[in-house]
């Protein structure tokens, strides 16, 4: 199967040969020892988040890197908020040549609604060579983001992200 390789201009790579990544939903009866599976969605896209306080539970609402576009494979240039209820989707897209990291669900300390918190995600601008932490409220990612950080170095550009209320400094 064709891939994108170490150090390969993304500009370059032929994505239609790619198989895109898919959001599926698998529900496991562990009662009856059987699964089932569907599609939510026929858009490329990774790395779905939700709101950690539902995880393996019912939930409505996640958060995942996608495309632009809602049809073929790309990089990651975009952030949808799925509604599992309704099918509505948000799109936040990045500029031309900005990729974006895994998103992240951060609950709001006071929540009082499932998507009561902000998306965070690490920025890749390749046009400044430059990293950026993005915050977008949760609640509507349409709108223009609650903040973008523009970091002194860049981060080399990743797939993964964790989030904790703890800080890490010397």
């Amino acid at each position: 199967m064709p891939g994108i390789k170490q150090g390969e201009d993304l500009y370059q790579v032929d994505f239609s040969l790619i198989p895109p990544g898919k959001l599926w939903r698998f529900h496991l009866n562990i009662e009856d020892r059987t699964f089932n599976k569907k599609p939510l969605g026929n858009f490329c896209c990774e790395f779905p988040s939700i709101n950690p306080q539902n995880l393996g539970r019912k939930y409505r609402y996640l958060y995942i890197g996608s495309t632009h576009f809602p049809w073929g494979n790309g990089p990651l240039q975009a952030i949808k908020k799925v509604d599992l209820y309704t099918g509505e989707i948000q799109i936040w897209s990045a500029g031309a040549r900005e990729f974006t990291g895994e998103p992240l669900f951060v609950p709001h300390p006071n929540s009082t609604s499932e998507d009561d918190g902000w998306v965070l995600a690490i920025i890749y601008d390749a046009e400044h060579h430059r990293s950026d932490i993005l915050i977008l409220n949760a609640k509507d990612l349409r709108g223009k983001p609650l903040a973008r950080l523009h970091l002194r170095h860049h981060i080399p550009h990743g797939l993964h992200g964790t989030f904790t209320h703890k800080v890490f400094l010397k």
